[in-house]
């Protein structure tokens, strides 16, 4: 029993460390093409990265709308949607914020929508689709070493609301970032947590889908993914 759990416990680290490495590397690598370069999609879709309960976006949020907006002057994708929930309860949405900023930054009104409901990158997605189910592909942004869970969970999104699966293209805002505003965390430990949320949201995926199985309501199981 003993010898078992020790190769579970060793199994354990190597998988998180090689998934650590794994997220630094694509963050690196992730190539930096030209808003004017990239292939044309359907929609952008930009997620939140946080926002003060007052409504004030965090630099990382800015950028992402920034970059999103680059995206659709350069003609990437005619419709822009924008993901992320409230800083406190009846409060301003992140979702919302940014569709603001992005109207503010020469956006048109009409190609702009938003949902304000999500509180993680799974519930970015799933809460996202009914808006973007029409779109056979789509250009996700948000930070580098953040690009392959967010890529994991709209493609998942899709496939569990049983609409066709799209393409998904992916554009950075930043390859790393720090976890707060004026934190003195080097930006490294964003990949450490960003593993552990990776695998974390393998088991919150399986506990939604055994949930459903078994009949517990949809809200419930949402409320799961936060």
């Amino acid at each position: 029993m003993l010898k078992t759990m020790g190769r579970v416990a060793k199994f354990s680290v190597a998988a998180y460390v090689l998934t650590c490495i794994a997220i630094y590397a694509f963050a690196q690598l992730h190539p930096d093409t030209p808003p004017s370069q990239v292939e044309r999609s359907d929609i952008i879709v930009v997620l939140g990265a946080g926002m003060d309960p007052d409504g004030t976006l965090h630099r990382s949020s800015i950028l992402r709308v920034e970059t999103g907006v680059k995206l659709w002057q350069a003609q990437a994708a005619p419709q822009m949607h924008f993901s992320g929930g409230m800083g406190r309860p009846n409060g301003l949405s992140a979702g919302a914020q940014m569709a603001a900023l992005a109207e503010r930054l020469g956006v048109s009104g009409n190609v702009v929508t938003h949902e304000d409901r999500s509180l993680s990158t799974l519930q970015n997605a799933l809460f996202s689709q009914p808006m973007i189910a029409d779109a056979k592909h789509l250009r996700l942004v948000t930070e580098g070493f953040h690009l392959p869970r967010s890529w994991l969970s709209f493609k998942w999104a899709a496939w569990q609301s049983g609409a066709p699966v799209p393409i998904i293209s992916l554009s950075h805002s930043e390859r790393l970032r720090t976890a707060s505003p004026g934190s003195r965390l080097p930006k490294i430990t964003m990949v450490l947590r960003e593993a552990a949320a990776l695998w974390f949201n393998a088991g919150r995926v399986v506990a939604f889908e055994i949930g459903g199985a078994f009949g517990v309501a949809q809200d419930t199981r949402e409320a799961w993914l936060e």
